[in-house]
């Protein structure tokens, strides 16, 4: 029996002392945490982290601190996942070790004591949830917010799990429930549940009202304003604007409006200086550190592309890029930096950019862009670099068919251009959301623009789309946009050669009240291509010219890739020659223009070769009605093919 008692106060003389050891190694923890200062992603907050958990390892303030600073570093799929285990045995120590305090109290005096552990809580399921959102699990991301939803805290510190799951629904509504079991069948069933949950935000603090005007008075509208974002995102989805206007109005009154989705609320009604307003504004806002796609810089630079002031278009992406770096959201500004190229005419640019988005795992954080409309992205533009390459080839040297090693390149881009037409195609017709985005052409999720869409569409039936677009002009509210509709029906009628008809739809676009001569210069020059070629088989050569010059005049980098053949006058103001500047005019006269003489109606390109401090140099000049489109001087060192880049220069391309 002595021994029997000596052995039970030993174990228990051992217990006592791994308690108060324990005790110590948590109170040192927690002096460590309340003597911190700095930023949890930083190296310092790692290593207190590693620190902590070497002092004990089941308390969870260690994997707290490793938690937030591996998601707030997190910038791919690998560094979610590392979060997700930190993250999920933060949560799981929280739970086991103070279930009392992650319960609800409406008593005053026990919830001071409670607060603190809830809030760790909340935000640590807040990063679980979007980490697993971020790896494309958003399954687990709803299972996650529905275990916060169960706690019914007074509250959840600005983090709705309905919001949440809303969201979800919203982001994923594309797919079926084969791919994402906890979705509906339908496109529609999948929006009404984000509908449905996002109603319940408004509700759901309906029992923490009094608690909330008395301990947390700025969170006392937490979910009212929650409430009034995601119905807005949903009802701007659907097209719905009266709706969305007011929920933004709502937002605006207590200072919580997004400005990025209020300017794509503008965006998708055409109303591009009201957008651009707001892009503006919510940059001004955004500090860059969150990692992921800024939306503001990828719609802006579309809007100044349509305005064909390619170079902002550019250097707000650039900005971008410089900012964020190789993080979420590189891929999307790489996709944006290759369009801007694209309407530059710089093909080779706008293939290295498109190919960087390609070849980037990017993963869409924050943001209803997926993966889908990435891909189509990325696709697009390989497609249109083959079939405008061709173009470019032709423009290039309109003696290409003599040369078979020009004819054995083109019909490798043929070849590529029909390969991703083909692909295009496919996943269009499987699209379910095409009648919502690239059928309205105008939508909140549609990351291609008009231009876009139409290269899209192209060669399918005209007939059906003539149907399509016409009932959509029919029931479309936004004045702005039907020119648009109508543009599409006109572009189809040309392709079904009814060219009395087309002509007649383009120039009603011309006369519309609502066209933009400064912010839609993109969409007058396409119809001015369009009437061209419709007066042109209408053997109207006045309008035909008429409209040509009008296309060269709004957005001259586009036409080496068009249909037509510009004429233009030649003037070298040199009186003599050399062989290699006789060469240089020869290469220039090969490419696709029809060279004229004196005819001051068309473009005057002059040009001359000078000398200046050893270099050799050529001065050009493009003229039109006396007014000077474009000029500058061009260094012939180590420059190949220089007759082929005046020319491009005299469409405002510059090519390295």
């Amino acid at each position: 029996m002595k021994i029997a008692n000596i052995k039970t106060y030993l174990f228990f003389g051992f217990f006592l002392v791994g308690m108060f050891a324990s005790m110590a190694q948590r109170i040192e923890i927690d002096r460590l945490e309340r003597e911190f200062r700095g930023k949890y992603n930083s190296r310092k907050a790692y290593e207190l982290s590693q620190k902590m958990i070497q002092l004990d390892s089941t308390y969870y303030v260690g994997h707290f601190f490793e938690a937030n600073y591996r998601y707030f570093r997190a910038s791919d799929k690998r560094g979610y996942e590392s979060a997700i285990k930190s993250l999920t045995k933060a949560v799981d120590l929280l739970e086991e070790g103070f279930p009392r305090a992650l319960k609800r109290s409406t008593n005053i005096n026990v919830y001071i004591n409670q607060y603190q552990i809830q809030r760790k809580y909340v935000f640590m399921i807040y990063y679980l949830g979007k980490s697993y959102e971020n790896i494309d699990k958003p399954g687990e991301s709803i299972k996650v917010f529905q275990r916060l939803k169960k706690r019914n805290f007074i509250t959840n510190f600005g983090i709705n799990p309905y919001a949440s799951i809303s969201w979800i629904y919203m982001r994923n509504r594309m797919y079926s429930p084969e791919k994402y079991a906890f979705l509906k069948p339908t496109i529609d069933e999948n929006l009404e549940m984000a509908s449905k949950y996002a109603d319940s935000i408004k509700s759901s603090d309906r029992y923490n009202k009094q608690y909330l005007k008395m301990w947390w008075p700025n969170l006392e509208n937490s979910a009212l304003l929650s409430y009034y974002h995601y119905k807005n995102i949903i009802y701007a989805h659907q097209v719905k604007l009266d709706s969305a206007e007011y929920f933004s109005k709502q937002l605006e009154k207590y200072g919580r409006l997004s400005n990025n989705n209020y300017g794509n609320l503008k965006f998708i009604q055409a109303k591009y200086p009201e957008a651009e307003d707001n892009y503006y504004k919510a940059r001004l806002n955004d500090n860059y550190e969150e990692k992921s796609i800024k939306e503001f810089d990828y719609m802006e630079s579309a809007i100044k592309i349509f305005e064909n002031d390619v170079t902002s278009a550019k250097a707000i992406i650039e900005e971008s890029i410089k900012t964020l770096g190789v993080a979420p959201g590189f891929g999307w500004n790489n996709i944006a930096l290759s369009r801007a190229y694209y309407y530059a005419g710089d093909l080779k640019k706008s293939k290295e950019y498109r190919d960087k988005a390609a070849n980037f795992k990017e993963i869409h954080i924050n943001s209803t862009w997926g993966q889908v409309a990435y891909d189509r992205n990325t696709l697009l533009f390989k497609y249109l670099y083959h079939k405008k390459s061709i173009k470019e080839m032709q423009f290039r040297d309109q003696n290409y068919w003599y040369k078979p090693s020009k004819l054995y390149q083109l019909s490798k881009h043929h070849f590529k251009q029909e390969n991703a037409h083909l692909l295009l195609t496919s996943e269009l017709s499987a699209d379910p959301e095409r009648f919502a985005s690239y059928y309205n052409i105008f939508a909140s999720d549609n990351t291609l623009f008009f231009d876009e869409i139409w290269e899209l569409i192209k060669y399918f039936n005209p007939d059906y789309f003539i149907d399509i677009f016409k009932t959509k002009r029919s029931n479309d509210e936004r004045d702005r946009i039907q020119k648009y509709f109508t543009y599409f029906i006109a572009k189809f009628h040309l392709e079904n050669e009814d060219y009395e008809f087309a002509i007649q739809e383009f120039e009603k676009i011309l006369k519309d009240e609502n066209l933009n001569a400064k912010t839609e210069k993109l969409l007058i020059a396409r119809i001015h291509e369009a009437l061209s070629i419709a007066y042109d088989e209408k053997e109207n050569e006045t309008y035909a010219k008429e409209n040509l010059l009008a296309f060269y005049s709004n957005f001259p980098q586009l036409f080496p890739y068009s249909e037509l053949t510009m004429k233009m006058n030649f003037v070298v103001e040199n009186n003599s020659l050399t062989e290699e500047q006789k060469t240089i005019i020869e290469e220039l006269k090969d490419c696709n223009i029809d060279w004229v003489t004196k005819d001051a109606t068309w473009p005057t390109l002059k040009i001359s070769f000078i000398e200046k401090d050893k270099k050799q140099l050529i001065n050009y000049q493009v003229l039109l009605e006396n007014k000077t489109m474009f000029d500058g001087v061009l260094d012939l060192k180590d420059i190949k093919n220089p007759g082929q880049k005046i020319v491009f220069k005299a469409f405002g391309i510059d090519l390295e």
